[in-house]
C-alpha cells in the first residue's frame, strides 16, 4: 500500500517545545517570568513545555496575546502535532 502523502510534517514539534525553542530561550525569559505574564502557574507553563499539556483555545489567545503572534499559529502547531500522533497511533 502506498503511503499516503499529506503535506504535514513527519514528525512535528510539540506547540512547548516551540514555545520554548523559538520564544523563551532567546528572549532569555524564564518559564516563571512568563506564567507571570500570563497568568498562568509555574506548574501550568511547565506541563505545556515538556509536552504534558497541550493548547487550547483559551491558552492560544492567552500565549497570542503576549508574544504578538496569531492565536491561530498555536492552534495550528496543536493540531499538527494532535493529528501526526494520531497517525503514528494508528500505523501501529
Amino acid at each position: 500500500m502506498a503511503k499516503k502523502v499529506t503535506g504535514q510534517p513527519v514528525n512535528p514539534f510539540h506547540p512547548g517545545e516551540v514555545l520554548l525553542g523559538e520564544f523563551l530561550v532567546p528572549g532569555n525569559v524564564t518559564q516563571a517570568e512568563f506564567a507571570k505574564r500570563l497568568g498562568w502557574t509555574r506548574a501550568r507553563l511547565n506541563e505545556l513545555v515538556k509536552g504534558k499539556r497541550g493548547i487550547t483555545a483559551e491558552a492560544a489567545l492567552d500565549l497570542a496575546g503576549v508574544l504578538g503572534t496569531s492565536p491561530r499559529l498555536w492552534m495550528n502547531l496543536q493540531a499538527t502535532f494532535d493529528l501526526a500522533a494520531a497517525e503514528k497511533k494508528r500505523a501501529a
